[in-house]
């Protein structure tokens, strides 16, 4: 029983390493409520040839049904953030 508790967490370690080292040179740049705003901002970026990764957040609420509340985390690399910023104004 320790054993596989002692390996889920070097596991879980190990994850969580590779996720920060891959992730490292991305910068959340537009937090999007909604998949409207969320597709323009995405249009843009796509539009100035900008690349990007986007996180959704599990939506969990009740009345999610009516009205979309679903949250998109935005993230682009550092040295395209100006660009990002210029496609996102025009």
């Amino acid at each position: 029983m320790k054993t596989a508790i002692a390996s889920l967490v070097i596991v879980f370690l190990v994850f969580s390493f590779l996720k920060f080292y891959f992730n490292r040179k991305w910068k959340l740049f537009y937090t999007a409520f909604g998949s409207d705003n969320y597709f323009m901002v995405v249009a843009k970026l796509n539009a100035a040839g900008v690349k990007f990764k986007t996180n959704t957040l599990v939506n969990l609420r009740s009345d999610a049904r009516f009205k979309d509340f679903t949250q998109y985390d935005i993230f682009v690399k550092e040295e395209d953030e100006h660009r990002a910023q210029a496609a996102l104004r025009s």
